[in-house]
């Protein structure tokens, strides 16, 4: 079997798992070196990992010649790590959003088209074994025919300091409702084509200032007329909290939970739960399927998923939303851009 030589590039949270994963849980995959600009970071990760470790990304890729780079670092530096990538016939794997901004997206778009390089991006919850069993019912005609989608997104605590400007993250809409944008997307089978948003900065003086909203709604309709809500914050008071429903002609599909129902204490005010776990706990198996779907698709030569447009759609729903609460009127997502 081809081993398929990859890299990581970003080495916080996610792109610690990603090179973890790599490193010890992927067959046909080989981690041959993590970078990072922080140097301690970098060499703590490398020899923890036992690989060789950069500050310096180009280096990285002339002296290992990687067949692959996963892109874990800020929203901000995806379209110059990814152009450095697929310029050298890297295939990429990225971690969501694909840029900032729609004009940044689709300029990503037309590199990774120009250089024929394989592209995934990570939506996770695609693989996450409870989304793809309430897909399947779904597409099964489970509950009949899909009429409405519902969110309710809750982050414990606003993003790190970097993320808190929309210039450098794409701001809540693209930062944080990029995964609700896309799974409202997979579940339904269908294109988000209009938005509503109604928010403020209710909480967080800094984001305010930024112009990004810490708390929203955003009303959406598809192209089949199907409609769906989704409410998000920047902070919740105990915990982790991500749930959705489908709603169909003949029944509905809830997914997730607002507690832990793995610990319980009972006492006289009642039986006390915990929040939900925090979204590394939660997902650790879907972003290991989605790398091994990554690896395999370059070892089998075959497109992966979830593709470059569909990361091309969750910014044009982005941008939309940026739009709508900036004008506070309904706005058409743009998808024909490109």
């Amino acid at each position: 079997m081809k081993v398929i030589r990859c890299i990581v590039i970003g080495l916080g949270r996610i792109g610690r798992i990603h090179a973890e994963n790599l490193r010890y849980r992927i067959s046909g995959a080989e981690l041959v070196a993590v970078i990072d600009v922080v140097e301690n970071i970098a060499k703590m990760v490398g020899e923890s990992l036992k690989v060789k470790w950069y500050v310096d990304y180009i280096e990285a890729l002339e002296r290992e010649k990687p067949d692959a780079a996963i892109v874990a670092t800020p929203t901000y530096l995806h379209r110059d790590n990814i152009v450095e990538a697929a310029k050298r016939g890297v295939h990429i794997f990225t971690e969501k959003p694909l840029a900032p901004t729609l004009s940044g997206s689709i300029e990503i778009v037309s590199v990774v088209k120009k250089y024929g390089v394989k592209f995934q991006i990570g939506f996770q919850r695609r693989y996450d074994p409870i989304y793809r069993k309430a897909k399947k019912i779904i597409d099964d005609g489970g509950i009949g025919r899909p009429i409405a989608f519902t969110a309710i997104v809750r982050d414990p605590e606003p993003p790190p300091q970097w993320a808190r400007d929309p210039k450098k993250s794409g701001g809540m809409f693209a930062d944080q409702l990029s995964h609700d944008f896309d799974i409202a997307r997979y579940l339904l089978n269908d294109e988000i084509s209009e938005v509503y948003v109604i928010g403020d900065s209710y909480m967080y003086e800094d984001m305010k200032a930024f112009g990004d909203p810490d708390a929203a709604a955003i009303i959406f309709k598809t192209l089949r007329g199907l409609h769906g809500v989704i409410h998000a914050t920047r902070r919740f008071p105990y915990g982790y909290e991500l749930r959705n429903e489908v709603y169909g002609t003949d029944g509905v599909i809830y997914i997730g939970t607002n507690r832990d129902e793995n610990l319980a204490y009972g006492s006289k005010q009642g039986l006390i739960y915990y929040g939900a776990p925090w979204f590394i706990k939660r997902w650790d198996e879907a972003y290991l399927e989605e790398l091994k779907e990554f690896i395999n698709s370059i070892i089998e030569d075959k497109e992966s998923s979830p593709t470059i447009v569909d990361g091309l759609r969750v910014s044009q729903i982005a941008e939309a939303c940026w739009q709508s609460y900036r004008e506070k009127r309904p706005v058409r997502v743009p998808l024909d851009q490109p």
